[in-house]
């Protein structure tokens, strides 16, 4: 029976409550399609003037890129508020009551990503260089053997060089030639026989001309061979033989007997009967090699160390 009558007591209660609140809906009301920051009626104005600090009137600009190279970014003082503290220098709007507050937005700067420009300023040639190198040594008869070795640059207009080419070649200094008929004997006979075919169509050309044939004489041929080994290695193109004697010394050297004779000198013919061709061109020497009194003839040929051929041609009575 206890039990019974606490369980009607408290149903009692519970009945007793519900009658005061009213009726409840189990319902849920349907959300309303239009969102208020906050209720004007139950704004407390009090409460936000003192709660909420004001707006501050500091500005930063956000994203705005620098301009200035030589001065440091001036920094913002911060603003005070009415309250008397100092807040940060941003620029802030209060939440509403009841709306979702946003943080703080800090001001930065644009830090522009794009490469520096190259300068559009090119350099260029302003000169050419060469840098040779010479080694020396001895060739024959005084002359000398120089190894050459060039190297070509561009210069340009920062200073800086790149090279272009390189050659390397051969030349000879003939300054010091110096040598005697006995010196240059060995060498001319030889001649004499390397240059024999040269040395028949010569004489065939020479001869086509003449009312009578000249004989090819063997010791004027080496006379001859003496005197184109001396304008080879000399490099001089003469009837003045190196030391500054006569062309018709070299009979006298060689016990060769005459009464008249004559030279006849040219060089760069590849063959005897070029070179013979080239002498009865000109009128001078063709007018020498037909003359009567000249019955005896010798040829020679010598090359120079840089390759040129060298020839001469002796007539006696």
């Amino acid at each position: 029976m206890k039990k019974i009558s606490i369980i009607i007591a408290i149903a009692i209660c519970v009945m007793t409550l519900l009658a005061s609140c009213g009726p409840v809906s189990l319902i849920k009301p349907a959300e309303s399609t239009t969102k208020k920051a906050f209720d004007e009626a139950e704004f407390d104005e009090e409460f936000y003037r003192t709660s909420v600090p004001e707006e501050t009137t500091a500005e930063t600009t956000s994203g705005q890129e620098e301009t200035s190279e030589s001065e440091p970014a001036a920094t913002t003082a911060p603003a005070e508020t009415k309250a008397g503290t100092t807040a940060p220098a941003v620029s802030s709007t209060a939440p509403a009551p009841g709306a979702t507050s946003s943080p703080a937005t800090t001001s930065t700067t644009k830090v522009s990503l794009i490469p520096a420009r190259e300068s559009t300023t090119k350099k260029t040639v302003v000169d050419t260089k060469i840098e040779t190198k010479e080694k020396k040594s001895d060739y024959k008869y005084g002359v000398k053997k120089i190894d050459v070795e060039s190297v070509y640059y561009d210069i340009y207009s920062d200073g800086s060089k790149v090279q272009t080419d390189k050659k390397s070649y051969v030349k000879y200094d003939t300054s010091g030639y110096k040598a005697t008929t006995s010196d240059l004997l060995s060498e001319a006979k030889s001649n004499k026989l390397a240059y024999a075919s040269d040395i028949r169509g010569a004489l065939s050309a020479v001869n086509s001309g003449r009312d009578k044939e000249l004989a090819l004489d063997d010791s004027l041929c080496e006379a001859a061979c003496v005197r184109a080994a001396e304008m080879a290695y000399s490099g001089k193109l003469s009837s003045t033989r190196p030391g500054g004697a006569k062309y018709s010394t070299v009979l006298r050297d060689l016990d060769i007997k005459y009464t008249n004779c004559i030279e006849l000198t040219c060089k760069g013919y590849s063959s005897g009967s070029e070179a013979a061709n080239a002498w009865l061109s000109d009128s001078g020497s063709k007018s020498a090699i037909n003359k009567a009194e000249y019955t005896k003839v010798g040829i020679g040929a010598a090359k120079s160390p840089d390759g040129i051929v060298y020839w001469c041609l002796i007539l006696s009575d």
